[in-house]
């Protein structure tokens, strides 16, 4: 089995498996559509003018690609697309060894994908494990023109809220989800182009945190939502605020994950309805040990050395004083 990075001469099988949605386990919420999958193709075309690496393995009729993304910030990758056809189980395994001996040699210890339900199986017998399950909700302002005010203490985001929502991220994801995905306050730093976002503080520490704009691959706008536990109340006020913001044709898409139990019956209750459900999975890799370094043997350093040798001082016969003679007459 041929397995390896690919090449510009692999284009056509890259383009055939990136338009091809049954051959797919894993697609990045983005990765939908011609624009993306001409994008993989140039990922292809042009390995090296790209962060994201694609890998391919091939065994005559039998073939997949991998193609991964670095985080940033965090000390893993992100499956982008795996697809195969033929015997998919032997050369998605193939390939993503390659890519897992990779990522090794680079000091990374981890790959994250996102499934659908029925390719969850496929990729635990391909060593990933579960880590969570995130819902995909659509909604839209509805026929309501009630105007909506803004909770006290809500303003605009400004650019040194980056470690306050830092914080406030961490007070509501569970330590296992902190420890494996290990966000940082870098993810924070500059708002994404686009994007509105609003923070409601109490008492000087942000307790909320909403932010709306951008498309997602559905061509809905995206929104992002924190409440701490202590301010579940905040949800509904701030999601219909930013729904009396729009008219009735823009759809907004979110996602909130299981553990986020509070915030999902909020959207619910503001008009959301579920359409899709992905389970969020991880790969570890194997532990590589360090290999010791040889000590480095230093010569020794040359050296005067002092040997015994007849001196003339010491062979003459030593003077010894007598009894002084009275030279006076």
């Amino acid at each position: 089995m041929d397995v390896r990075l690919a090449r510009p001469t692999d284009a056509a099988v890259v383009l055939a498996l990136a338009l091809d949605d049954r051959a797919h386990l894993v697609r990045a919420p983005e990765s939908v559509g011609l624009r993306t999958s001409l994008g993989a193709l140039a990922r292809s075309v042009l390995p090296l003018a790209f962060k994201d690496r694609m890998w391919i393995a091939s065994d005559g009729a039998d073939v997949a690609i991998l193609e991964a993304r670095p985080r940033q910030y965090v000390i893993g990758w992100d499956v982008i697309r795996l697809a195969g056809r033929g015997d998919r189980e032997a050369v998605a395994g193939a390939v993503l060894e390659e890519a897992m001996q990779h990522l090794h040699r680079r000091g990374i210890p981890r790959l994250f994908a996102r499934s659908d339900q029925d390719a969850q199986e496929d990729l635990m017998a391909l060593g990933f494990r579960p880590l969570g399950h995130e819902h995909i909700l659509i909604g839209s302002r509805g026929g309501t023109d009630e105007t909506v005010d803004l909770p006290v203490g809500s303003r605009y985001r400004m650019p040194q809220d980056a470690w306050a929502l830092h914080q406030l991220e961490n007070a509501i994801t569970p330590p296992l989800i902190r420890q494996l995905e290990g966000p940082t306050s870098g993810q924070w730093a500059a708002p994404e182009k686009g994007m509105s976002e609003i923070v409601v503080e109490r008492d000087g520490i942000a307790v909320a945190w909403i932010g709306w704009g951008g498309r997602a691959a559905s061509g809905a706008r995206r929104l992002g939502l924190l409440i701490h536990s202590d301010h579940r109340n905040l949800a509904p006020a701030l999601l219909h605020y930013v729904l009396s913001q729009t008219d009735s044709s823009t759809t907004f898409q979110a996602r909130v994950r299981d553990y986020q139990s509070e915030l999902l019956s909020a959207f619910e209750e503001t008009g959301f309805r579920i359409v899709g459900e992905e389970v969020l999975m991880i790969r570890h890799g194997g532990v590589v040990p360090v290999r010791e370094r040889p000590r480095m043997r230093v010569a020794p350093a040359p050296s005067i050395q002092a040997f015994p040798f007849a001196s003339p001082i010491s062979q003459a016969r030593p003077v010894t004083a007598g009894p002084e003679k009275d030279h006076n007459p």
